[in-house]
């Protein structure tokens, strides 16, 4: 027999075994959540292989495409599910605007003032993100802060684009409008 052995309490032999079966449980833990991870990495090759701005930023905004673009989105996610088991993959949503407003923010002047016809928080994000410092707007003097949805359609001033003589008097320089699923940029532009 080992004297060591004997000298040690009986204790310590249970808390090893404690520890291994911890270090096991966690490295198990591990191994199944990186499974999880699997798709996000595949989907960082497309990404990284896109040819510029424009098409990376598509690709990331692309819910269909990207699993980070509808994280956290739980009916928007829903939507989209049953869009897929439905045979209906339509064009992503997220990654039609992210376009637009990339393609022509070289198109509005810094620090003027747009007016969203549609009020969509997607839209309102991409616009306000992409087109800074201009201002994308749904109503003139909003003092509510825009916080979700629900306060974005509540405070929209419900106007549309063609409606010039009111974008001129409320100092807006351009509208955006939806038009289908085809978003479109509207100048307000003065009549000589």
């Amino acid at each position: 027999m080992n004297p060591e052995a004997l000298a040690r309490p009986a204790g310590t032999a249970i808390a090893r075994a404690f520890r291994l079966a911890f270090r096991l449980t966690i490295g198990a833990c591990l191994a199944l959540s990186a499974v999880t991870f699997i798709p996000k990495i595949l989907y960082l090759q497309p990404l990284l292989a896109a040819p510029d701005t424009a098409a990376r930023g598509t690709l990331a905004a692309d819910e269909r495409v990207s699993p980070f673009a509808a994280a956290g989105q739980v009916k928007w996610r829903r939507e989209i599910a049953l869009r897929r088991a439905a045979g209906k993959d339509a064009p992503s949503g997220q990654a039609l605007a992210w376009r637009f407003f990339f393609d022509h923010r070289s198109e509005i002047p810094p620090g003027s003032r747009v007016f969203l016809a549609r009020a969509n928080e997607a839209l309102y994000q991409y616009g306000n993100a992409i087109w800074f410092p201009s201002r994308l707007e749904v109503a003139p003097h909003s003092e509510v802060p825009l916080a979700d949805g629900e306060d974005l359609r509540r405070e929209a001033a419900h106007r549309t684009c063609a409606e010039t003589d009111w974008l001129r008097a409320q100092g807006y320089s351009a509208c955006v409008d939806a038009v289908g699923a085809e978003l479109r940029l509207v100048r307000v532009a003065e009549e000589p």
